[in-house]
């Protein structure tokens, strides 16, 4: 039977795989409404609902109106906060430490006087994060890192991606799920850039939107994350991100916007650096003015960890919800102190509790919901595999030496440090605790069973792993960077000595095939002197089967970069400071728009590997383009794609626009894509319809969405420099009220 939300999802009875719920949380909700009342304030009169509990009845207690489900949100949300003292609101706008860990959670107290349970929250990128051990960490599915949910270019996958994360967020308790986290991939070094979703804001916009749709329809909020301008992790918490406003609004604020205004997230967090001078989680033009002001958001500004500086500031400017770790509740604890003293309006406290109540009724904490299933660690698993497969993007496959041919393969040296075990993702509060791995080794031996041959050594002995390469019919060598959430990589040769290791490997073998596990670009001196490179990024649990299933040729790899590959730092825009690094405390943004391939077109400079780029083991060809003015300024694109090769495979289709000179804007942009899968010899016809939107820039002056009108360039191919269709179009000029929504 269907059954209330219990108040303690989080107690040390519950079963790994979800299903058995504790009965703490019961306990601790007591405590928490015992010191409650210690801390209310019936005498601040300025309150208008209800300083004082209205009454001990049944209206205000325990089973009030607001678990009458056929009521609107809205007013299930009016009835409980009209029986909720000040204290009662300030105790939902701050994290405390979790009841029984010391771990890093967001846990904001329950009251079992009104029957308002905790709320929990948790990490969760790319899988479900151990937001509270008992005794022991508790695993979840390692997805493959977002960076290669980018490079599927495909909403559809980032759709099922979201609920996975939805579902396994549900089965354990989880209301508040950290992510997706969709800053842009402004420094090929950055830190967390493998959590991120590329370097583009179109890209990132369609996969975000998908994403957060699939983790909310499990009832979890999705919290789109770090808004905004975090886009480097060294000194994040001290240093300032300053941009202009049309390069925010084009670049960097474009992906929280569809976020919100498309996705529907029900909750941002708020970054740890300034954003122009100002904190994150304190600037009112970020918080107040574009996001609640300009896009209509109604859900909850949570902060990250350690980024309140200062409870008036930060609530003045909406934050609805403080998190730290220094001293739990060290600010928005003493709200109602500050509003008895007159300097926080007892108006900001009810509207930030208003928006807290909000997301908990859209969660269903106050609702008769079914009990979880528990995780199906095969199934996961199984959509873990296919996502890190359709991720996979092929660099460099000379003389066909992928797939792998086992009619005149022997035997298989796989050599490297990431040879031997599963790369499940990057350090920081993203990492997951696997249910299981499958390693490289593992899964080839598993795909080319007992006739073949596998060997493996970790790369650590040079003159072991040639001596290896040299008994093998082929070597296949990984290797990878190791990304970090709190710093930056120092740069982006691949660490240690596993440049030398590739190098050496290919001269005592001529068939040997790099994998990278990298979160971002790497350096590749050794280029060319191999016939095959694969980006497989951190794939996750099932990272050896995927591999395998790839190398193989089971699956065509069809995925495509979400961020331009220098050939080295040098090449790129913030190469150097005050770009980056930080020069007196600020990042300076001022390369403006031409972030990623944006930078490579405008310089006409030739990058290692082109945003969008991907090979695949068959081939492809564009043909057929037609461009129609529709009604409303939006443009409907047509063209045809052809799979000319001996094998079906899939390939994306991407639509770039070029301004008018007078625009401003970078030489071309992409504006729409679509990934079609093809039989050999099939051909299909794609249309896409291109909004005004399309063809919108941010003015300064006005603080709108304009087209400038004019003739726009439609170019149409597989990459940022692969666009064998062109043609142009004219646009009238034109005001939008909603520029990018």
């Amino acid at each position: 039977m269907p059954t209330r939300r219990p108040l303690d999802p989080v107690g040390p009875k519950r079963m790994v795989l979800g299903g058995v719920v504790g009965a703490k949380r019961i306990a601790i909700v007591i405590a928490a409404a015992v010191t409650a009342t210690a801390l209310s304030l019936p005498g601040a009169a300025s309150d208008v609902s209800n300083i004082a509990r209205a009454s001990t009845g049944t209206r205000c207690g325990p089973d009030g109106p607001w678990f009458n489900t056929r009521q609107a949100i809205n007013r299930r949300v009016s009835e409980l906060l009209s029986c909720m003292t000040l204290a009662d609101k300030v105790r939902e706008l701050y994290g405390v430490a979790p009841p029984t860990s010391s771990s890093p959670v967001g846990y904001v107290q329950g009251d079992a006087h009104l029957g308002i349970p905790p709320l929990i929250l948790s990490d969760g990128p790319a899988g479900l994060t151990d937001y509270h051990p008992d005794t022991e960490p508790r695993p979840a599915t390692a997805l493959p890192a977002p960076v290669s949910l980018a490079a599927s270019f495909d909403p559809g996958l980032a759709q099922s991606y979201g609920k996975l994360l939805g579902t396994e967020a549900r089965a354990r308790g989880v209301d508040v799920l950290y992510g997706p986290a969709i800053n842009t991939v402004r420094v090929p070094q950055g830190g967390r850039n493998f959590e991120y979703l590329g370097e583009d804001p179109y890209l990132a916009s369609q996969l975000v939107v998908s994403e957060v749709k699939g983790i909310q329809a499990e009832r979890v909020a999705a919290q789109v994350k770090h808004f905004a301008l975090n886009d480097q992790e060294n000194d994040r918490k001290t240093t300032s991100s300053d941009a202009d406003p049309r390069t925010m609004r084009e670049i960097y604020l474009a992906p929280f916007q569809a976020a919100v205004q498309v996705g529907g997230a029900w909750s941002v967090m708020c970054a740890n650096n300034e954003v122009n001078g100002t904190y994150a989680c304190q600037n009112d033009q970020l918080l107040r003015a574009i996001l609640d002001k300009g896009w209509g958001f109604n859900g909850v500004v949570g902060s990250d960890y350690a980024a309140t500086h200062d409870a008036v500031a930060s609530i003045r400017a909406g934050l609805d919800q403080s998190f730290t770790l220094a001293d739990w509740g060290e600010y928005y604890s003493q709200l109602a102190t500050l509003v008895t003293d007159g300097k926080v309006p007892v108006k900001l406290v009810n509207d930030a509790t208003t928006r807290v109540l909000r997301l908990m009724f859209r969660v269903g904490l106050f609702d008769h919901l079914p009990s979880p299933p528990p995780v199906n660690v095969q199934a996961d698993g199984a959509f873990a595999r296919a996502a890190a497969e359709e991720g996979t993007v092929l660099l460099k496959n000379s003389g066909d030496a992928l797939p792998l041919n086992p009619t005149n393969i022997k035997s298989i040296a796989v050599i490297g440090p990431y040879a031997a075990q599963a790369y499940t993702g990057g350090g920081g509060s993203s990492h997951v605790l696997p249910y299981y791995t499958v390693s490289p080794v593992a899964g080839l031996e598993a795909r080319f069973g007992s006739g073949i041959q596998v060997t493996t050594a970790d790369g650590s002995s040079i003159p072991a792993a040639v001596a290896l390469a040299k008994s093998a019919s082929v070597a296949i060598v990984i290797v990878g960077d190791q990304e970090q959430e709190g710093r930056d990589r120092p740069n982006i040769d691949l660490p240690g000595n596993q440049d030398s290791l590739i190098a050496s490997v290919a001269a005592a073998n001529p068939r040997t095939i790099v994998v990278l596990n990298t979160g971002a670009p790497v350096t590749m001196p050794w280029l060319d002197s191999v016939p095959a490179v694969v980006e497989a990024w951190y794939p996750g649990e099932e990272d050896g089967n995927a591999l395998a299933a790839v190398l193989a040729g089971d699956v065509d790899p069809s995925g495509k970069l979400p961020e331009t590959f220098p050939v080295d730092l040098a090449q790129d825009p913030a190469h150097s400071p005050p770009r980056y690094p930080a020069q007196d405390g600020v990042y300076e943004y001022s390369e403006g728009l031409d972030v990623g391939y944006r930078w490579y077109d405008a310089k006409n400079l030739t990058p290692l590997f082109p945003f969008g780029f991907g090979l695949s083991y068959t081939t492809f060809a564009f043909e057929g383009l037609q461009l129609t003015t529709l009604a409303g300024g939006s443009v409907q694109v047509t063209a045809t794609i052809q799979n000319t090769g001996g094998v079906a495979g899939a390939d994306v289709v991407q639509v770039y626009v070029g301004d008018p000179p007078s625009a401003g804007e970078p030489p071309h942009q992409l504006k729409a894509f679509l990934r079609v899968s093809l039989a050999s010899g099939s051909s299909q016809q794609v249309t896409f319809t291109l909004p005004a939107a399309a063809f919108s820039v941010w003015d300064d002056t006005t603080s709108q969405w304009v087209v400038p009108g004019g003739t726009y360039d439609i170019l149409v191919g597989d990459s940022s420099r692969q666009l064998p269709l062109t043609g142009t179009v004219g646009v009238s000029p034109m005001t939008l009220s909603d520029g990018r929504s």
